[in-house]
């Protein structure tokens, strides 16, 4: 069974350093092995995504040196 982006994730771990360098703090929009581009906020670079893709999984990801993991809350889950 394939991961879901899990080539997309590898795609940007290659290209993390060069990215930083030249993006931080921007968005990088990834399908399979191809960086697509760099984009000013997650938005523009989620619209490009599907304007370019359609409705299939891609990688959008903020440049940024150290990852902090996000908290995302369900009212679908209960605790």
């Amino acid at each position: 069974m394939t991961k879901l982006l899990e080539d997309e994730l590898r795609t940007y771990q290659r290209h993390r350093e060069q990215l930083l360098a030249a993006a931080e703090g921007k968005f990088v929009l990834i399908k399979d092995d191809r960086v697509v581009g760099t984009f000013d906020s997650e938005m523009d670079a989620i619209r490009q995504g599907y304007a370019v893709f359609g409705n299939v999984p891609f990688l959008v990801k903020e440049i940024v040196e150290i990852e902090v993991p996000k908290k995302i809350f369900s009212p679908l889950l209960r605790v």
